[in-house]
C-alpha cells in the first residue's frame, strides 16, 4: 500500500506556471473555423465568446462570435461543444437554433443603418458561429466618461442612423433587447454602429432559469424584469431613451425596478439643458414611461415626438426662450469626438477600436421668431374636456387608436395626433391647429349611451400607482403535502403593472410582475417553489384589482396561495425590495 501510494504521488503532474496565461476554455490561436482562422479573444460574456479572425478567402479580419453559454455548455477536446448535462441538452439545442436565428436575421439587413454587419453564420464544433464585420472606435459610455455630455449636435447626429436602422430592425420582426451606451461604436467620424443584440440571450433566458437574465441598471425596461409582460419596440425604445438620457446628462437614469418602487425620475424637459429642443426632450422622457402604453408604440411614432419642428414635413420656426431656469447649463457643451488616444474594445459583438482625434464641430444657433410654437397654438383653442374626448373619439374611429377617451390628451394621444398628422401631409407637430381640432371633432362619432345606473365607468379601475401588501394562504394542490404557511407580498403598482415581489417562509424572496387590464382584471405568470420544497416552477396569476383593494390567486403545479391585499398609498415597503434576478435564495 505504501508503494502505491508513493507511485501515485510521483504521479501528481507539476505546478502549473501561472506567469503563462492560458484560456482552457476559448479555441486556441490558429484553429479553424470554417475558413476563418482565431487570431485572438476579444471578450468573454455568459453566452458565449467572441473572436478576432481572419477570413482565408478574403483575406480581411472578423470577428467571430461562438455560441457557448457558460450554464449549459462546455468545451471538450480542445475545440467541441457539449451540453454540460443530459438535462439541459434540449435548452443547449434550442438556444443554438435560437442563436442562428439571430445572425440569419441580422446578416439579411445588411441596408440597414447603423446596424453591425453580419457577413456569415455557420456551425461547426458542435455549436454555431456568427461572422461580423470588425467595428474600429469607441462605445458611447467609453466617450462620455472621457469627454463629458454629447453637445445637441453631436447627439442629432448619433440620433437619426440609429433611429434608422433600429426602424428596419423592427420591421424585420426582431428586437434589439439590450439598448445601452456600451452597445454603441462611434467611428472617427462619429457614425454610430449598434452592437451585440441580446434577444437571443433573453430568449434563452426566458425559457430557462439555468441561465439568469442580466440587465444592466438605468437601461432595462419594467417589462423586462418579467417573464408575463409582452415585450416589442416599446421595449427597445425605453433603452434607447435611456441611452439618450446617458449622452444628454452624463449619467443613466434611475433603475426601472426602482422606480416602480419610488419614481425620482426627474424629466429632462423640466431640467432643459441648454441647445436641446424640449420637444426632444419630452420626445425621451415619453420613452422613458413605465407604463406601457404611455410609451410610443413604434419607432416611427417616437420619431414623430422627438423631431423638432425644422425636420417636419412642412417649415415650422422654433421659438427660443427669453430666459433660461436657473437649471440650465451657462457654458456649451463639449465637441462630439475630442477624442483621446486610441482604445481597443472587446465585446460579445466583437467591436475593435482604434482611431486618431476628430475636429469638434461648431453647433449653429437656433433661429428665433415671434410667431408662436405648435403647444402654445392649440393651447389658445381652450378645448374643453368634451372637445379633447371627441377628438379622441375621431382620432380612434380613423385607425389612431388613444387607447381611451379620457379627454387628457396625454403622450399616447400626441403619439396619434401624429401619426395622424403625418397621414394628412400636416407638419407632425403633435398639437392641433384650430381647422385640425375643428375636422376631427366634426368626423368625432356619438359616444356610445350608457345604459340608466350603470356605474361601471366610475367604478373601473384607471391607471395609477400605490403599494399593495399582506399575505396569502397556501393549500397543496398534489393531496399528500402538508398545506403551506403564508406567503407575504409586496406589490407596487405604476399605470396598468404590478411590480414586486413574494416571500416564501422558506424558499425566499422571487420577484413578481403582473398586469391589469381597464377592467380591473390582474393576470400574469412567475415561478414559484414547489409543495415540498424550493424548487420552483412555472406558475399562473390571477385577480382583481378594486379601489384599494387587490386580491390575488397564485396557483402552481402542486400548490395554491390566494388572498387579497390592501393599498398602503404611495408609502413604499420599508424593508426594500430587492431587484428580480439577484435573488440566491430560490435554486
Amino acid at each position: 500500500m505504501r508503494e502505491a501510494v508513493c507511485h501515485m504521488s510521483a504521479a501528481v503532474p507539476p505546478p502549473i506556471d501561472v506567469s503563462t496565461k492560458v484560456d482552457y476554455v476559448a479555441l486556441p490561436a490558429g484553429t479553424m473555423i470554417g475558413r476563418y482562422r482565431v487570431v485572438s479573444v476579444l471578450g468573454h460574456g455568459g453566452f458565449g465568446i467572441t473572436y478576432l479572425a481572419r477570413d482565408a478567402q478574403l483575406d480581411r479580419e472578423v470577428a467571430v462570435k461562438e455560441y457557448l453559454p457558460a450554464a449549459l455548455a462546455v468545451r471538450h477536446d480542445g475545440s467541441s461543444v457539449l451540453p454540460r448535462s443530459t438535462e439541459v441538452a434540449d435548452d443547449f439545442g434550442w438556444g443554438r437554433g435560437r442563436f442562428i436565428e439571430e445572425g440569419r436575421t441580422l446578416a439579411s439587413l445588411h441596408d440597414a443603418p447603423s446596424i453591425v454587419k453580419v457577413f456569415d453564420f455557420l456551425e461547426a464544433n458542435g455549436t454555431a458561429y456568427i461572422v461580423m464585420e470588425l467595428l474600429r472606435g469607441r462605445t458611447l459610455e467609453d466617450r462620455v466618461k472621457a469627454d463629458g455630455a454629447l453637445s445637441p449636435a453631436g447627439l442629432q447626429a448619433m440620433l437619426e442612423p440609429l433611429l434608422a436602422g433600429l426602424q428596419k430592425v423592427h420591421g424585420a420582426g426582431f428586437l434589439h433587447r439590450d439598448i445601452k451606451p456600451a452597445n454603441i461604436v462611434l467611428d472617427a467620424d462619429g457614425r454610430p454602429t449598434l452592437i451585440d443584440f441580446g434577444a437571443a440571450r433573453a430568449a434563452m433566458a426566458d425559457r430557462t432559469r439555468t441561465m439568469t437574465a442580466i440587465f444592466t441598471p438605468g437601461y432595462a425596461a419594467p417589462e423586462q424584469f418579467a417573464s408575463s409582460a409582452k415585450q416589442g419596440p416599446w421595449t427597445d425604445i425605453y433603452g434607447f431613451s435611456a441611452t439618450l438620457h446617458f449622452a444628454i446628462t452624463g449619467h443613466a437614469p434611475p433603475s426601472a425596478y426602482d422606480r416602480l418602487m419610488a419614481d425620482t425620475y426627474k424629466p429632462l424637459a423640466a431640467l432643459w439643458p441648454q441647445g436641446f429642443p424640449i420637444r426632444l426632450l419630452r420626445g425621451v422622457d415619453t420613452g422613458l414611461s413605465l407604463a406601457i402604453e404611455q410609451r410610443p408604440a413604434t419607432i416611427a411614432a417616437w420619431r414623430a415626438l422627438l423631431h423638432d419642428e425644422a425636420a417636419d414635413s412642412a417649415p415650422t420656426l422654433v421659438m427660443a426662450p427669453a430666459a433660461r431656469p436657473a437649471s440650465h447649463r451657462a457654458s456649451a457643451r463639449r465637441g462630439w469626438l475630442a477624442v483621446g488616444a486610441g482604445v481597443v474594445l472587446a465585446g460579445l459583438a466583437g467591436a475593435y477600436v482604434t482611431f486618431a482625434p476628430a475636429p469638434t464641430p461648431q453647433v449653429k444657433p437656433v433661429a428665433t421668431s415671434s410667431q408662436p410654437s405648435p403647444e402654445a397654438v392649440e393651447t389658445a383653442l381652450n378645448l374643453s374636456a368634451t372637445d379633447r374626448r371627441r377628438i379622441q373619439l375621431a382620432l380612434t374611429a380613423q385607425g389612431f387608436d388613444t387607447r381611451g377617451t379620457d379627454g387628457a390628451l396625454g403622450p399616447r394621444s400626441r403619439e396619434m395626433i401624429a401619426a395622424w398628422q403625418q397621414a394628412q401631409k400636416h407638419p407632425t407637430t403633435g398639437y392641433l391647429t384650430a381647422a385640425e381640432s375643428q375636422a376631427l371633432r366634426d368626423a368625432s362619432p356619438p359616444p356610445p349611451p350608457r345604459p340608466a345606473g350603470d356605474q361601471s365607468a366610475a367604478s373601473a379601475p384607471v391607471a395609477g400607482s400605490g403599494v399593495f401588501v399582506g399575505s396569502l394562504s397556501g393549500s397543496a394542490t398534489g393531496g399528500s403535502a402538508a398545506p403551506p404557511a403564508p406567503m407575504s407580498v409586496d406589490l407596487r403598482l405604476a399605470g396598468r403593472q404590478l411590480a414586486g415581489r413574494i416571500v416564501h417562509p422558506a424558499c425566499g424572496s422571487l420577484p413578481l410582475s403582473l398586469t391589469v387590464d381597464p377592467s380591473g382584471t390582474v393576470s400574469g405568470s412567475l415561478r414559484m417553489p414547489e409543495a415540498t420544497g424550493c424548487t420552483t416552477n412555472a406558475a399562473s396569476a390571477s385577480g382583481r384589482l378594486a379601489g384599494s383593494t387587490l386580491t390575488l390567486d397564485l396557483r402552481g403545479v402542486d400548490v395554491r396561495f390566494r388572498g387579497t391585499l390592501s393599498s398602503q398609498g404611495q408609502r413604499r415597503p420599508a424593508n426594500g425590495l430587492p431587484p428580480p434576478g439577484q435573488r440566491s435564495d430560490v435554486p
